[in-house]
C-alpha cells in the first residue's frame, strides 16, 4: 500500500468523515491555489536568509483603514516575544500590520524594528495624530541550533527586518532554509520554514506559516512523519513509508532556555475580533503538538499568533461560536501540514542533516 493511501485511511479515522481526504468528494476541503498562507487575501510574506539565520515577516493588508485583529498564545516554556501583550483582548489596540518570525534568539527582536521602518514609510500603522503612525508589529524569536554549536556568522537585526518587510509578496511562499527557518533544527533533523492552506466549502480561507525549530520530533521511531495523516489532495505525495530505512540515527539534542522555539502564524480571510483570534490561536496550536512530540517543552518558544483579514463578516456565515470553531479546528490541521512540509523542504547543512537525506527511502519520490 502507498504511504499516501495509508494516511488518507487514518485521517479519515481521525476526521469520521470523507469531506476532507481528497478532491472530488462533495464539499471537500482542498489546499488553496498556492497551498501557502499567502492563498489568504490580503497576506504577504518576506524572507531575509543570511548565512545560519534570518527573518519572516508576514504582512496582513485589511480592505479597508489600518490594521487586522489578531490574537496569541505562547506555551513553550522559553518565549522570546515583542507585542503579545498589546494583542491580549484587554488591552486598547484592536489591529496588526505585520508578524515577525527571526532566528537569532533575543537578539532578533531587533528585526521588528526594521519593519516598522518599512510600514511607517508607507503610512501603515496605530495613527497617533496628523500623519504620525506606530505599525503594530508582533514578533517572535527562535534560537538558531543549525550552526555546529558555534555563534552564529550574523544576526537578524534593523536591515534583515527592513529587507524582509519590503521583498513582501502574495504568490507561492519559499520554504525549507531560508527567512527565520534557515538555523533550524527539528529534534534530529534540519528545520525550516513551511506553510500551508485550506479552502472550506462556505468561502472560508485558512493558511498556515511555521519556523520549525523544536526539542521535539516530528517522526515516529520508524521515521514517518506524524503529521502526514492530515494531508489534502495528494499534496505529500513525494513521501512513502520510511520503514525504518534511516541512513543514520538522530542525534538527540540538549535541551535549556531558547535551544528551540517552533512558532507560526496561521491567517484568515474572515473578519475577527481579538477574542475570536485568541480562541482561533489556542485551538491551531494544537497543530504543533499533534505533529511535533514532545512539544511546548521548557526549551521551546512555541508561539502561534492569528491574523482575520476581514474579506468576509463572521455575521454572514451563521453561529459565530461555531465559525470560529471551524476556523480553529482547520488552522491547527493547517500547522500540522505546514509542519510537514518544512520537513520536506529542508536541505541538509554542514551542521544538520536534512528529514530526506536521514531517511532517504522516506522521500525516494522527491523531486
Amino acid at each position: 500500500m502507498r504511504f499516501s493511501h495509508l494516511r488518507t485511511v487514518v485521517l479519515l479515522l481521525l476526521t469520521g468523515t470523507a469531506g476532507s481526504a481528497g478532491a472530488g468528494s462533495a464539499g471537500a476541503e482542498t489546499p488553496g491555489q498556492n497551498n501557502a498562507i499567502t492563498d489568504v487575501p490580503g497576506i504577504t510574506v518576506g524572507h531575509y536568509t543570511g548565512v545560519d539565520s534570518g527573518t519572516t515577516v508576514v504582512r496582513a493588508a485589511p480592505p479597508t483603514g489600518q490594521g487586522v485583529a489578531g490574537g496569541v498564545t505562547q506555551r513553550g516554556g522559553s518565549p522570546g516575544t515583542r507585542e503579545t501583550d498589546l494583542m491580549r483582548p484587554d488591552n486598547m489596540v484592536e489591529t496588526m500590520n505585520a508578524i515577525v518570525l527571526s532566528g537569532g534568539s533575543m537578539y532578533g527582536l531587533a528585526a521588528a524594528s526594521g519593519v516598522m521602518s518599512c510600514l511607517e514609510a508607507a503610512g501603515i500603522g496605530f495613527p497617533v495624530g496628523g500623519p504620525n503612525v506606530v505599525p503594530i508589529v508582533p514578533t517572535a524569536v527562535s534560537f538558531d541550533r543549525a550552526t555546529c554549536n558555534a555563534p552564529p556568522a550574523s544576526r537578524p537585526d534593523f536591515t534583515s527586518g527592513l529587507q524582509a518587510c519590503l521583498a513582501a509578496s502574495g504568490g507561492p511562499v519559499a520554504q525549507g532554509n531560508v527567512g527565520a527557518g534557515t538555523g533550524a533544527v527539528s529534534g534530529g533533523v534540519k528545520g525550516g520554514i513551511g506553510t500551508a492552506s485550506v479552502v472550506l466549502p462556505n468561502g472560508i480561507i485558512v493558511g498556515a506559516l511555521v519556523s520549525l525549530n523544536s526539542e521535539g520530533t516530528a517522526y515516529n521511531d520508524d521515521g514517518d512523519l506524524t503529521a502526514a495523516a492530515f494531508e489534502l489532495d495528494n499534496e505529500f505525495s513525494a513521501l512513502t513509508k520510511a520503514g525504518g530505512n534511516r541512513k543514520r540515527v538522530p542525534p538527540s539534542l540538549p535541551g535549556g532556555a531558547l535551544r528551540s522555539g517552533t512558532n507560526a502564524v496561521v491567517a484568515t480571510n474572515v473578519q475577527l475580533t481579538k477574542s475570536q483570534a485568541t480562541k482561533i490561536a489556542e485551538m491551531a496550536d494544537d497543530g504543533i503538538a499533534r505533529a511535533v512530540s514532545p512539544a511546548h517543552t521548557p526549551g521551546d518558544s512555541d508561539t502561534l499568533f492569528v491574523l482575520g483579514t476581514a474579506r468576509i463578516a463572521i455575521g454572514t456565515l451563521g453561529d459565530a461560536n461555531a465559525v470560529v470553531t471551524q476556523i480553529g479546528t482547520a488552522g491547527a490541521n493547517a500547522v500540522s501540514r505546514a509542519i510537514v512540509h518544512a520537513l520536506i523542504a529542508a536541505r541538509s547543512t554542514p551542521c544538520q542533516e536534512s528529514y530526506c537525506d536521514t531517511f532517504p527511502s522516506a522521500c525516494r519520490n522527491r523531486r
